[in-house]
């Protein structure tokens, strides 16, 4: 029974630490930071997206993995864009019209230049060329799909845990209830029950997302910060309990893996817990790693396939 104290102690104390600044320390929680996965991959991007007249506006090479092609006049400052239909999208920089197949059609806001790069509206180019967007708040994630991509429910498989961590993270994250409504930060933690890549928990650095993964979608049920020595400061969903260690929902993380990302840097963190063979007992591990290029690198392998 001490045993099972200590570790809980311990337990609440490790997410207690995750759970605060000192790993994001450098970044503004004001700052807006998005990402970008199309077809349920996360795609990398050197210039972030820009929100101009309400209208998010994102790099458009971001969206090659369509199938969309593009070419940029540099002399009359345009950029044409054709799908796998030989549609075809006309924009002019800085104007807010733009001609499909011909047609003039006015956008919410103008393409803009960024750093050598062109940010189109991606609700407007998407959604005109066939594709639907949605924009997942709890993440802040762009999610672009094209009218014949499907999930692959057998990629949630725990025989290869790294893939399937990765594959449950690129899905949009649903909710049935009314989320505690805090900006999204830009810590990134995501915390995975050992073994399992059916549910997780996001933690932005603030507050905490419990999800899980049924029939080929993410389902948020429930959220919480924590306050004082892990107890639990607001809560909202299925999270009922006063402390983080003695909530039914957060049971299954009592061991659990862990994977960091300061958006500051190129690396990324795995924790989790070692158990002694001979005497059962446990204490938490770190891995540092410098493989981070885009999102879903935070998913890393675990040794003993945790």
């Amino acid at each position: 029974m001490k045993k099972l104290i200590a570790i809980a102690i311990l337990f609440g104390l490790s997410l207690g630490w995750l759970g605060s600044t000192p790993i994001y320390a450098a970044t503004s929680s004001n700052e807006k930071w998005y990402e970008i996965n199309v077809n349920g991959v996360f795609v990398p991007m050197d210039v972030q997206p820009i929100v101009s007249q309400s209208s998010l506006l994102i790099p458009i090479r971001t969206l090659a993995s369509l199938g969309l092609s593009n070419s940029w006049d540099a002399n009359s400052r345009t950029v044409t864009i054709k799908n796998t239909s030989d549609d075809v999208l006309t924009i002019n920089l800085d104007s807010n019209i733009a001609l499909k197949n011909g047609k003039r059609i006015e956008m919410s806001a103008p393409a803009q230049s960024k750093h050598g790069r062109v940010l189109v509206p991606i609700r407007f180019v998407s959604e005109s060329l066939g594709y639907q967007v949605h924009y997942e708040t709890i993440r802040n994630i762009i999610f672009v799909t094209s009218p014949e991509h499907t999930f692959d429910t057998d990629v949630i498989d725990p025989s290869d845990l790294v893939s399937a961590r990765k594959a449950a993270i690129s899905l949009p994250v649903t909710t049935d209830f009314k989320t505690l409504g805090f900006a999204t930060r830009r810590g990134v933690t995501y915390r995975f029950p050992e073994g399992k890549a059916d549910m997780y928990e996001f933690n932005d650095g603030f507050t905490h997302t419990v999800v899980k993964i049924e029939n080929g979608k993410a389902v948020a049920i429930g959220q919480y910060t924590i306050g004082n020595r892990s107890n639990i400061l607001l809560k909202a969903g299925e999270i009922t309990g006063e402390n983080i260690v003695s909530d039914p929902v957060l049971e299954p993380f009592l061991s659990a893996v862990y994977f960091n990302h300061d958006p500051n840097t190129t690396t990324t963190n795995v924790i989790y817990w070692e158990v002694d063979a001979i005497t059962g007992d446990k204490w938490m591990k770190t891995i540092e790693t410098a493989t981070y290029k885009v999102y879903s690198d935070i998913i890393q392998e675990v040794p003993n396939n945790l």
